[in-house]
């Protein structure tokens, strides 16, 4: 039981944390969970990317999901590690999926794909609910409980707890058990509505759902049909995905919703609004298919909702709007279907729409549904009561309406005119007040309108009137003009005849009775019955009545046959008179014809003058002898039901039966009279008084209603005295049957025996009518109360107390001794009444005082524990039992009345002539005495029980087998014989397996109970014999049987019993011995061999011989088996023989897994090789095509492999062979574990034989297959192969099997396959340890170099059987071998499992290594020598290609030696005599130091300098002149490999190093070295440099001038890797001594700046350009100003006198770069120094004649160079220096050039500085306006520089510097003065042509305009703008069109700045403005349109209006 705390724990637990806990089990749907946590997840993730694969290929939805959940990136997703965000977006994936899957989840690619979900997301934790909506329409597949057992449920409370069950079992979840959980389970309703709605939404082609509809479907309706009532949780859950379906247009949703519907409206009543929305939803139907459903549905929701009448509006429109639905309902009505309750509704709709709510559809709809239906008549009265109950009689409804209402009652009075009249009579007729009479006021009104119906209506409007006066006087008009009516108005007021015979006024009925009487109007038949119902009602009440009483009988009678019993009863109490004037009518009747011949009445004597008189002879001429007049009377009763007469017909009829019943009439006459007059008093209220009652009370009584005790007892009592009394003996008359004679007996003691005063006489004069003696009367009593049958439970009771009254002492003397008195008190004291019980004990104590009684001593013993009796039932039967057990105590006389005692009880129990009844109480109170003796007498008495014919006992009949049954003990069984009556009784039980007991009210099959009771000891005690045959019976009856409930028992008896196979062996001999009942018995004497036929397997010998071997397979223990085994070897042989093996596939499986089961339970010792014919083994394996059988016997040779090898040894090919061509490729787990069996016993007996070629055959089968065997069993089975055929030594020739399988496959269309085999191969070998996959490499690299180089011929052959069948195939083979040994040493998995070995496994590996290397070394040197000698040939691409794998192969040994063994190896290598090898270690050395340079930590450096000699050797091969490419390139790969090295060595190798540095630089210093060489070298040295650091320094000197020679060589020379080379070199130097290069730094900065300027941005210079820019970078921040700026200079003055003037760019953007990292103090320091730099150099353009563009050029940079120092000086540094290069390009005479670089400058600074420039601006403010005047070509006719493109420069220059100190004036600067000053100058610039106007169109747009905008901005002055914007507004009136566009730009462009602010401005704009827009040039007058747009939507004015002022 969970603790609390437990509880707690389980409810805090996250999924999460199990998610990380799986190592030893894993979840999965196709694995077991050991099985799944071995697979690798690239395997799973295959697994479900091949089940996507199919997937869409079925449906292309699923491609979205490739991205996503297949997404080669959810190998690495972990769910516990992410956000709850992200796993809610991955939940809407995969229920997206899920649903999608749902209807393809039986397919096996869907669960390949979940398998990767369950594998990888966890979908049956997480997304356990979407996961059951998926597989939960398919709960009867076993792929759902597969998936059911991967999921938790964790206690009751979960919802899917009901589920649990299934994960034990196995067993699918049954339609039945999911329909009773749907029933009981909400939630789960819920949840089907949801899974409905959610794939309705998902899926765009709803026909895929169909098995979903389906399941939507039963659920729904079976959860209705389940519940025993349905609650309104229920429906609120199946409500919505019930709605949506109903008006759904998926046809599948909406009929499964109609099939729902149909259930839910007749299981339970729904509320009205319910009802509406279903109503509203089917009316709205969408599906023109289901036209009849939908009809048929409302159909049966309106007859199964009575309470609901109508339709809704909405549904009503939309229902007769449906042209269709008339003529459905036509065809439906033709059918007999009941369209009524719909009719009703749906008229009652129309009715309204039409009548009230004016609708003309409803009107049109409703005439076509009159034409179209033909009503019933009950229909016609609804119709009409509908149109009428909704019309007003008191309101006026439209003409149209009017007419419509008239044709509609003319059209029915047309179509049914007898149902017209008949209802019109009805309405009109009708006494009733509320609807009704508003009805018949509506029908009076339309009657108006209808001329041709209102007329014949008018007489019985007055026959109802509810006025008695004018109902008379329509009859008296009648009786005058009737005549005169015509027919059809006869037949409809002939009906008011007889309700006016029924009106309450006695005046109105005798009116009708004179019409009747003068007039024939109505029929015998119906006169007669409202006649005789007049006649009850005169005698009701004769005081009001009396007038026409007379009259009524007279009429009744003559209008009566004289032998009509109805009229006798009716007439019979006016024939009883109780005064003169009833006396007088009496006399007047019996003149009448009808009681002159009755053969009765006709004796009553008319003259006699007393009533008394009057009425005995009444009574007397009843006195009747014919039985038939008694039949005659009881026939005509049975035409009126009791229930509809009164009660004082009842009692007349039970009074004249009791008076004309002769006297002696028989029990069978009799019993039907009695019954009669039960049923008259059933109903009845009973009048009960003490006394005797008279005759005419009794009348009185029946007339109020009333049916007197008296008068019932009385005629009951009469009954019983004309009653013959029968000739046996009622105390052993057996009451149980059902025969006429119990039926009498059994009713009057019902009817008599109650607790009253009135019935006490009667009972005890019942018993004494028909029992003389005291005995008689006792035993009578006691078995009427003992049998059963009566109803009343008042009679045990009764019947006791009238024993103890006939027992009063006075009477005990007339007692003598009974045989039958003494069971039926015993009987009595089992009653299960403890009150009977209690008064029975009574009886027993007066039987205790008879002297003579010989059963006193029983008596007391009985009274003496008188209460645990009472109180237990159980408690007599051992009371008997110990007092009939023989004991010493006893005395003789004791023990002789205990035998008697016993013998009687045992004679009641047993023989004929005891009621059934007493018989089951005897066995009852006998069940403890249990002898041979009485279960021989009481098995024979039950084997008569048995022989009827019946299939079902009742409980008494029942309690005698079921107690014979029980009588079935361990103690009694030895003594059963064959020929006993209790074997007959056990063989007859079993047999009848269909006979049904009844015990407690539950029914029970008695071969159920019989075996129930065949216990373990009980069959264990059985003779031999009976043994034998009773298992044949078990057998026998398991064979025929047709109830299932059979098997169950009969398997749990075999199960539970010792069985010895002697039992058992018979059946099997006889299964082998049977034959064909066809056959000639001449063959069989002449031992002629026969073909056995099928029409043997239906011979009981056969059948019974396959239940016998069903039944073996469950029983666990069988004792001497061995005698079974060579017998069902036999039959196996026989089945083997047929022809027809399809027919005996169950049979022989049935055998072999007896066989296999037999064997494992016998010892090894006992079982021979000659006990298992191997042979017929192998046969089933070859003649069945059926997989079944294929295991069993493969699950035989496995076991038998174990124990007889040679055996299996003989027929092993045929096994696999088998086993390849099937077993194989079959993917269930049962497949999977007979396979593994196989492997398990039979490839030992292989490895041990040692044949290498049977091996190899072996290996090939599984070969073969390989593609074919299912993925995830693949490596499993393979492994498991591998590993008992000894993977170590014979690996490697199943993947030269697999190589060889490639290549004769390589040709085919489908090139996945090609590779697969080959991806298997390795993924099997990464499944051993990487000793094993060495080990087999070696052997593969062996067998390879055994191989021939070439082969000529075709078809040639190798070791272990491999074909070539050309010599292409040849060098494919060997191409594939190399390159799978390559990739399979190189794959990733490999190398980690090499990762993970320990220390001492690696060592272990170092000889295979080792061996490895020298395999493939000496393979290399065969194969590279075979590569020369076919240099020329075709085949010289092949050689080289097999060369270059083969080293691919030595890479892949490298990559997984130890550092220590690595640098061994290529060592050794280094020094090889192939120049190729040499340069391949090397180029293994530099792979492994650059990619892993951690490789190399664990070796000592003293190990890693063993490396160098060699590389210097090679080094040192420059010096031999000259050299090959090749060795050229071993070199330079010998330079890498040493500059690689340096950084692992320099630590401890310093001096080694510096000497190798030195001898480097003596190599580039005697130009020994040149070109790539000459490149490597360099690196070599630098890097050298950059890690010897200080120890390096003192060869700078030799080094550095070298490398600036070569930089300076190859300045001119083409882009080349020894340029590259140079400049990395000195990056390198750069970065690790730049202190040190001073001396070297100017020479540097000119080679570099030279260089710089060579090389642009082309892609093949990039790698250059690129190394430039960083060592630009490196200079500037890493050399010091003050080494730097001299440096500089005298770089700067050499490259001018060069005249490289672009060479300059590359030196200032180095200062740059020293400014930018240099600070304040440094700046301050040397700013003297670079101020005279910066001057001299701004003197550029001034000094030297270069271009104009160059100039601009060279300029640019340097003032970048400049803003930079600019931006580190503070404003007290900053203002001088300006200052000074203001006066130093402005303080001159004459106008030179340098204020085009003053004002460039300026420019830049301004954009750098922003508003902290504005503080300076004023110093030059005034020069700047000169300029600006002094550049305009209007104000000056000269260029200011004699040279315009100068003068453009200087002019854009001061704009572009003016601009900028008027955008970043934050300080107010422009004020009034120099406004005054500027503007003018400015202004003036938009007519200044300098340049031309296409120049000045540019310039006013790029600077002019914006700069006098902004002036304008920086102004912030009214008045101010007033006087710029008039002198903007007057070059708007230029005589250039050109000059006027320009200002008119301007003008706009200020307005956009201003805004609002412009609107003063305006008024004198407008009239320009005006001008402007009827310029005569189109350009301008356009332009001020759009300008005038523009400046509207600006200023939010409209301006056009001013131009209208």
């Amino acid at each position: 039981m969970a603790t609390s705390l437990s509880e707690q724990l389980k409810r805090l637990a996250l999924p999460q944390t199990a998610l990380l806990q799986r190592d030893k089990k894993k979840p999965s749907l196709l694995f077991e969970p050991k099985e799944a946590a071995g697979l690798k997840r690239e395997t799973v993730y295959q697994i479900g990317l091949d089940g996507l694969e199919e997937l869409i290929t079925k449906d292309q939805s699923f491609e979205q999901f490739k991205n996503t959940l297949f997404h080669i990136s959810s190998k690495k997703f972990e769910r516990a590690v992410e956000t709850a965000e992200s796993n809610k977006k991955l939940d809407k994936v995969i229920r997206k999926f899920l649903l999608q899957l749902s209807p393809y989840f039986l397919l096996n690619c869907s669960h390949k794909a979940l398998e990767w979900l369950i594998n990888r997301y966890y979908i049956h934790e997480y997304n356990r609910e979407e996961l059951l909506m998926t597989i939960m329409p398919y709960h009867e597949s076993n792929i759902f409980v597969r998936v059911i057992q991967l999921m938790k449920f964790k206690d009751q409370n979960d919802s899917w707890f009901f589920l649990k069950s299934l994960q034990k079992s196995g067993v699918h979840l049954t339609k039945q058990s999911l329909l009773t959980h749907a029933a009981s389970d909400v939630y789960f309703l819920k949840f089907v509505g949801k899974f409905i709605t959610l794939l309705i939404k998902q899926f765009e082609k709803p026909s895929l759902l169909t098995v979903a509809f389906n399941f939507y479907c039963a659920v729904y309706a079976g959860a209705i049909e389940y519940s025993a009532e349905l609650n309104e949780a229920q429906i609120t859950q199946m409500l919505p995905a019930l709605l949506r379906g109903l008006n759904s247009d998926i046809p599948d949703y909406c009929a499964a919703s109609y099939i729902i519907l149909g259930r839910l409206v007749l299981k339970t009543p729904l509320t009205d609004v319910i009802l509406n929305k279903f109503v509203e939803k089917v009316a709205d139907a969408k599906v023109e298919n289901l036209k009849t459903e939908t009809v048929l549905v409302l159909l049966v929701l309106y007859q199964s909702q009575p309470h609901y009448n109508g339709v809704p509006e909405e549904a009503c429109g939309s229902l007769v709007g449906k042209e269709w639905l008339a003529k459905v309902l036509q065809e439906l009505s033709k059918e007999k279907y009941h369209v009524a309750p719909f009719l009703k509704a749906l008229v009652k709709g129309c009715v309204y729409g039409g009548v009230k709510m004016d609708q003309e559809g409803h009107r049109e709809f409703l005439k076509k549904l009159l034409a179209a239906v033909k009503f019933d008549n009950e229909f016609v009265e609804t119709f009409l009561s509908l149109l009428l109950d909704n019309t007003k009689s008191k309101k006026q409804y439209p003409d149209h309406i009017k007419k419509w209402l008239t044709d509609i009652i003319t059209t029915i009075e047309r179509q049914y005119p007898d149902q017209f009249d008949n209802q019109v009579y009805k309405i009109l007729s009708t006494t009733l007040q509320g609807k009704f009479i508003k009805r018949r006021q509506s029908l009076q009104k339309i009657l108006k309108e209808t001329m041709t119906v209102r007329c014949k209506f008018d007489v019985l409007d007055k026959l109802y009137h509810p006025n008695p006066t004018f109902r008379r006087e329509a009859i008296r008009y009648l009786t005058s003009n009737y005549n005169s009516l015509r027919d059809r108005e006869k037949e409809m007021i002939k009906s008011s005849f007889v309700d006016r015979l029924n009106d309450d006024d006695v005046t109105v009925v005798a009116e009708t009775l004179a019409l009747i009487k003068n007039i024939s109007v109505l029929k015998v038949d119906a006169l007669k019955g409202v006649l005789t119902k007049l006649t009850y009602k005169c005698q009701q009440d004769l005081k009001t009545w009396g007038s026409v009483s007379t009259e009524v009988v007279l009429m009744l009678c003559a209008n009566s046959d004289p032998n009509d019993w109805e009229t006798f009863v009716a007439v019979f109490p006016y024939l009883l008179p109780q005064n003169e004037e009833q006396l007088e009518a009496a006399r007047g009747i019996t003149q009448v014809s009808f009681v002159r011949k009755n053969s009765l009445l006709r004796k009553i004597n008319g003259k006699l003058e007393e009533c008394e008189k009057f009425c005995n002879n009444v009574f007397d001429s009843l006195r009747n002898d014919s039985i038939e007049v008694v039949e005659s009377f009881v026939e005509s009763l049975k035409q009126t039901p009791m229930e509809e007469r009164s009660v004082l017909n009842k009692y007349l009829v039970t009074l004249i039966l009791s008076c004309i019943l002769p006297n002696n009439s028989s029990i069978e006459t009799n019993v039907e009279i009695v019954a009669i007059f039960v049923k008259c008093l059933e109903g009845c209220e009973i009048r009960y008084e003490k006394g005797n009652a008279l005759f005419y009370k009794h009348v009185a009584v029946a007339r109020a209603g009333r049916f007197h005790i008296e008068a019932f007892l009385l005629c009951l009592k009469n009954v019983i005295v004309k009653t013959k009394k029968p000739d046996i003996d009622l105390g052993r008359v057996d009451f149980h049957e059902d025969s006429a004679f119990s039926r009498y007996f059994i009713t009057l003691a019902d009817a008599l025996f109650r607790n009253s005063p009135n019935h006490k006489k009667y009972c005890l004069f019942f018993v004494n009518y028909f029992c003389k003696s005291l005995r008689s009367k006792l035993e009578f009593t006691l078995n009427l109360v003992s049998c059963g049958r009566c109803a009343s439970a008042e009679l045990p009771s009764e019947c006791v107390d009238l024993i103890v009254r006939l027992l009063e002492p006075s009477k005990c003397s007339l007692l003598t001794d009974g045989e039958i008195l003494l069971p039926f008190v015993l009987a009595m004291l089992l009653h299960e009444s403890e009150t009977i019980k209690t008064k029975m004990f009574k009886v027993v104590e007066l039987l205790t005082q008879l002297e003579k009684h010989g059963y006193q001593h029983l008596f007391r013993e009985l009274l003496n524990q008188r209460e645990e009796i009472i109180t237990d039932n159980d408690q007599l039967p051992l009371i008997l039992y110990n007092y009939l057990s023989p004991s010493s105590d006893k005395n003789e006389k004791v023990v002789t009345n205990t035998e008697i005692a016993k013998t009687l009880l045992v004679k009641a129990s047993c023989k004929e002539n005891y009621p059934v009844y007493l018989k089951a109480k005897m066995l009852e109170l006998l069940s403890h005495i249990n002898t041979v003796d009485i279960f021989q007498d009481v098995a024979e008495d039950c084997l008569n029980l048995l022989k009827t014919e019946s299939t079902r006992l009742d409980e008494t009949q029942s309690a005698v087998i079921l107690r014979n049954i029980m009588r079935c003990q361990p103690d009694l069984a030895p003594e059963i014989r064959l020929d006993s009556s209790i074997w007959r009784f056990i063989d007859s039980c079993v047999k009848k397996d269909n006979l049904t007991l009844t015990i407690n009210g539950k029914n029970k099959f008695a071969a159920i109970l019989l075996l129930e009771q065949i216990t373990k000891d009980f069959f264990a005690s059985l003779t031999d014999e009976v043994q034998l045959k009773l298992l044949d019976l078990v057998v026998e009856v398991a064979t025929v049987t047709r109830n299932p409930e059979i098997l169950p028992s009969v398997r749990h008896l075999v199960k539970i019993i010792d069985l010895d196979s002697k039992l058992i062996l018979p059946h099997f001999t006889a299964l082998r011995d049977v034959q064909s009942p066809k056959l000639d018995p001449n063959k069989l004497k002449r031992r002629i061999s026969v073909v056995p036929t099928t029409d043997i397997l239906d011979t009981l010998e056969w059948r019974k011989g396959l239940t016998a071997l069903e039944f073996i397979q469950d029983k666990k223990k069988i004792r001497n088996i061995d005698v079974l085994l060579p017998v069902l070897f036999e039959v196996l042989k026989k089945c083997l023989d047929f022809d027809e093996q399809a027919a005996v596939e169950y049979p022989k499986q049935l055998i072999l897994t007896s066989i296999l089961d037999l064997g494992n339970r016998m010892d090894t010792k006992n079982l021979s090789e000659t006990m298992f014919n191997m042979e017929l083994i192998v046969q089933c394996i070859r003649a069945s095509q059926n997989p079944q059988t294929h295991y069993c016997a493969l699950l035989v040779l496995a076991f038998s492999a174990e124990l007889f090898p040679t055996q299996v040894l003989h027929n092993i090919m045929a096994i696999f062979t088998f086993m390849g061509s099937s077993l194989l490729r079959h993917e269930d787990a049962y497949s999977f574990q007979i396979i593994s069996r196989i492997i398990d016993t039979i490839i030992p007996i292989l490895v041990k034989d040692g044949d290498v070629e049977t091996i190899s055959r072996v290996l090939r089968v599984f070969v073969d297959v390989l593609l074919d065997v299912p993925e995830h069993r693949r490596m499993p089975i393979y492994e498991q192969l591998l590993t008992k055929i000894g993977v170590s030594e014979h690996l490697y020739v199943f993947l030269l099997l697999i190589f060889e399988s490639h290549v004769n496959h390589t040709r085919q269309k489908n090139k996945d396959d090609d590779m697969k085999r080959l991806e298997i191969a390795a993924s099997v070998c990464r499944e051993f340890s990487p000793k094993v996959v060495i080990q087999n490499c070696i052997h593969l690299l062996k067998y390879l170099k055994e191989l021939p180089d070439e082969v000529e011929t075709d078809n040639t052959t190798s070791g272990f059987g491999i074909l070539y069948k050309t010599p292409k195939q040849f060098r494919h083979f060997k191409y594939t071998l190399i390159v799978f040994t390559s990739k399979l040493l190189a794959s990733k998995e490999f190398v980690l499992q090499v990762a993970a070995l320990t220390n001492e496994e690696l060592l272990d590996l170092e000889p295979l290594y080792k061996d490895t290397i020298i395999n493939v070394l000496t393979y290399i040197h065969r194969v590279s020598k075979i590569a020369e000698k076919n240099a020329t040939t075709t085949h010289a691409k092949y050689w080289k290609v097999i060369l270059h794998l083969s080293y691919d192969i030595l890479d892949s040994v490298n990559a997984i030696l130890t550092p220590q063994m690595f640098v061994l190896v290529v060592k050794g290598l280094m020094v090889h005599n192939f120049a190729t090898v040499r340069r391949r270690s090397m180029e293994l050395l530099n792979s492994k130091v650059q990619h892993t340079p951690t490789f190399f930590s664990e070796c000592a450096s003293e190990e890693i300098y063993v490396l160098v000699p060699p590389l210097l050797s090679i080094i040192r091969n420059v010096e031999e002149i000259p050299m090959d490419n090749e060795e050229e390139l071993n070199v330079q790969t010998a330079l890498l490999s040493l500059k690689l090295l340096v950084k692992l060595l320099v630590a401890e190798h310093t001096e080694k190093l510096t000497e190798i540095l030195d001898y480097l630089t003596d190599l580039i210093k005697r130009g020994k070295v040149q070109n790539n060489v000459l490149a490597s070298v360099l690196l070599c040295i630098a890097e050298l440099c950059a890690n010897l650091r200080a120890h390096a320094i003192p060869s700078l000197p030799n080094f550095m001038p070298a490398l600036l020679k070569i930089l300076k060589q190859q300045k001119n020379q083409e882009s080349s890797l020894l340029l590259l080379s140079s400049v990395t070199a000195v990056q390198k130097v750069l970065e690790t001594l730049p202190l040190f290069l001073s001396p070297y730094l100017e020479k540097l900065l000119y080679e570099l700046a030279v260089l710089a300027t060579k090389w642009g941005d082309e892609e093949k210079t990039q790698p250059v350009v690129n190394k430039l820019s960083t060592l630009r970078q490196q200079i500037g921040t890493s050399i010091p100003p003050r080494v730097l700026i001299p440096a500089l200079s005298q770089s700067y003055n050499h490259l001018i006198t060069k005249n490289s003037f672009t060479a300059i760019t590359f030196l200032m953007e180095v200062l740059g770069e020293n400014l930018n990292h240099l600070s304040g103090s440094e700046i301050n320091a040397n700013l003297p120094e670079l101020t005279s730099f910066f001057l001299n150099a701004l003197q550029f353009r001034t000094d030297h004649g270069t271009s104009f563009e160059q100039a601009n050029e060279v300029e640019a940079e340097i003032i970048t160079a400049l803003s930079k120092l600019v931006l580190k000086l503070s404003e007290s540094t900053f203002k001088p220096l300006y200052y000074k290069l203001f006066d130093w390009a402005a303080r001159h005479d004459q106008k030179t050039e340098r204020l085009i670089t003053f004002y460039a400058l300026s420019s830049s600074i301004a954009e750098s500085l922003k508003s902290l420039f504005v503080l300076f601006a004023g110093h030059f403010l005034n020069n700047a306006a000169q300029i600006l005047d002094a550049c305009n070509t209007v104000k000056n006719e000269t260029s200011y520089f004699g040279e315009e493109n100068k003068d453009v420069l200087l002019l854009e220059n001061v704009l572009k510097t003016l601009h900028a100190v008027f955008l970043y004036d934050n300080h107010k600067f422009v004020n009034k003065d120099r406004f005054q000053v500027l503007m003018q100058p400015l202004v003036d610039q938009l007519e200044n042509s300098l340049g031309g106007v296409e120049c000045l169109e540019r310039r006013n747009e790029e600077v002019v305009t914006p700069a006098i905008v902004q002036f304008a901005v920086a102004t912030a002055d009214d008045s101010l703008w007033k006087q710029l914007n008039y002198q903007i507004l007057l070059k708007m009136k230029h005589n250039s069109p050109s000059i006027r566009l320009i200002s008119l730009h301007c003008l706009k462009e200020m307005v956009q700045k201003l805004g609002v602010d412009y609107l003063p401005l305006l008024p004198e704009t407008i009239p320009v403005l005006a001008e402007l827009l009827e310029d005569e040039e189109e350009s301008v007058e356009k332009a001020c349109r759009k300008a005038v747009q523009e400046m509207e939507k600006i200023l939010g004015e409209p301006i056009e209006k001013y131009f209208k002022m």
